[in-house]
């Protein structure tokens, strides 16, 4: 008869042994102990990016896959039991191939949540924005672009359209190394929801403008603007086109329709078939054409107070703003004028 017949003879405890509930725990305890120091063999040291927001079941599952751990729910059960399941850090964890349960827990509660810096300037299409964003955070570009017309991530994101065109707010982020694709997203049409506020959405009513004409607006404003004062005249320009029902003739929303766009833009250009076209079409185009800064978001819905009706680029950067069509071909043919002295001098060099 072996030892554990001994201690059990006709389905109960042998005469001589009273197993009570503080033993049961004692040996559950040790067991448990035993198991969380047990420590895997035959694994090279590796570092295991974790991403923010990865719940602990993920996390040990892919630790299983990676052989760094032996039971994904007994890593799991250990960090619910000892509260370290509410302190996981995102980031680059270090394993160095021979560390216990234990060990593997507290590595993830130390903070290594690497981060770095992406700038995403104004004016950009969301082509280029995604670009940007691959190139400087090894992301996919493929999935990014994805996500950014996928109808159903854009709602989510309190977006009132099927594209997330003109909602990547430009600015400088400092992101984690550890945040993908959605992430990278959230963060940049957060930092959107966060600028165009509960003023600036109050401003938009006044001018009976929903969010996304706006932005619409905005975009047109920032593809035009390269003098920072003239951001509300030109805006002012466009509403007044607006109230008289005049078409917008925007060329940065012909830049946009033609396939080939942005460059330089030649007659046949303007008749280009698109309903981003303002030459050929009324109203604002059905979205915004590129990414506008705080700056021409507020100029969209804060015009300056004045009756211009046309501009013209003078081609230093700025315009020349008029009232009339006589007044604005005056003003062509002087920009014309003063661009071809600007050549002869040039070429007298």
């Amino acid at each position: 008869m072996g030892w554990l017949d001994h201690l059990w003879e006709g389905g109960r405890p042998s005469r001589g042994l009273t197993v009570t509930a503080p033993v049961c725990a004692i040996a559950f305890a040790i067991a448990f102990s035993l198991y969380a120091l047990n420590r895997p063999t035959n694994i090279l040291p590796k570092t295991v990016r974790i991403e923010p927001g990865t719940s602990l079941t993920g996390i040990a599952h892919r630790l299983k896959r990676e052989r760094i751990i032996r039971s994904p729910w007994f890593l799991r059960g250990l960090g619910v039991l000892t509260g370290a399941a509410r302190n996981i850090t995102a980031g680059d964890h270090p394993f160095d191939g021979t560390m216990t349960a234990w060990e593997v827990l507290g590595e993830l509660q130390v903070p290594r949540d690497v981060t770095t810096t992406v700038t995403i300037p104004e004016g950009l299409r969301k082509e280029r924005v995604v670009e940007i964003l691959a190139r400087d955070l090894d992301l996919n570009a493929d999935t990014l672009l994805a996500l950014v017309s996928d109808p159903t991530f854009t709602r989510q994101l309190g977006i009132d359209s099927d594209d997330a065109e003109g909602y990547l707010f430009p600015e400088t982020y400092r992101v984690s190394v550890a945040a993908r694709e959605r992430r990278i997203l959230e963060t940049l049409v957060g930092q959107f929801h966060r600028v165009f506020d509960a003023a600036l959405k109050t401003d938009a009513r006044r001018m009976g403008m929903t969010v996304h004409e706006a932005v619409t607006m905005a975009s047109i404003i920032e593809g035009e603007a390269q003098v920072a004062g003239e951001r509300d005249t030109i805006s002012a320009v466009y509403h007044n086109r607006l109230k008289k029902r005049m078409r917008l003739q925007a060329d940065p929303t012909v830049q946009f329709a033609i396939p080939d766009g942005p460059r330089r833009l030649f007659y046949k250009d303007y008749k280009y078939p698109s309903p981003y076209n303002t030459y050929r079409h009324g109203g604002l185009p059905p979205g915004p054409i590129l990414s506008p800064g705080a700056a021409s978001l507020t100029a969209a819905v804060n015009p300056a107070n004045t009756d211009y009706l046309y501009f013209v680029a003078k081609g230093d950067g700025s315009h020349i703003f008029t009232r009339t069509a006589r007044e604005h071909e005056a003003a062509k043919r002087q920009t014309r004028s003063a661009r071809r002295q600007t050549w002869k001098r040039s070429n007298r060099r």
